[in-house]
């Protein structure tokens, strides 16, 4: 399985809009296990070559902070899960997750109060971020 994480080069961290992601981390796990890791650059910016970089790379999971419905439907289309609304340090959230301590799916929409607005975007459904969604 190929796990990837929308990733902060400078800090280590989960990077919080998918679709501006600059890199992703990737992870190859096998038996519950982390056997390698490198860091790649989408072959663009925007939800289309993010998800297209992902196919390429045979990725079957990503984690990510905010996500646009316009990008969660890209992934579904194809066939990769979503995890959203993580932060932190990303090599801890894998290990998180090999641990069994974070629960999949989760509400792609549910945690994007990360924007710099009052209140949730998602109590109106859009943010007007034109990204399809309430998160990017």
């Amino acid at each position: 399985m190929v796990l990837a994480v929308t990733y902060d080069n400078e800090t280590g961290e989960i990077w919080q809009h998918f679709g501006h992601s600059e890199y992703f981390k990737l992870y190859e796990i096998e038996d519950g296990q982390i056997v390698d890791s490198a860091v790649i650059q989408p072959f663009g910016q925007g939800h289309d070559n993010v998800v297209y970089t992902l196919q390429e790379y045979s990725v079957s999971m990503v984690f990510c902070g905010g996500i646009g419905q316009g990008a969660v439907d890209g992934l579904r289309l194809s066939g990769i899960q979503a995890v959203a609304g993580l932060s932190g340090d990303a090599d801890a959230k894998v290990k998180e997750f090999l641990e069994g301590k974070i629960s999949i799916p989760i509400d792609i929409n549910s945690n994007c109060n990360h924007h710099e607005h009052e209140g949730s975007c998602c109590d109106s459904g859009s943010c007007g971020t034109g990204c399809g969604g309430c998160c990017h």
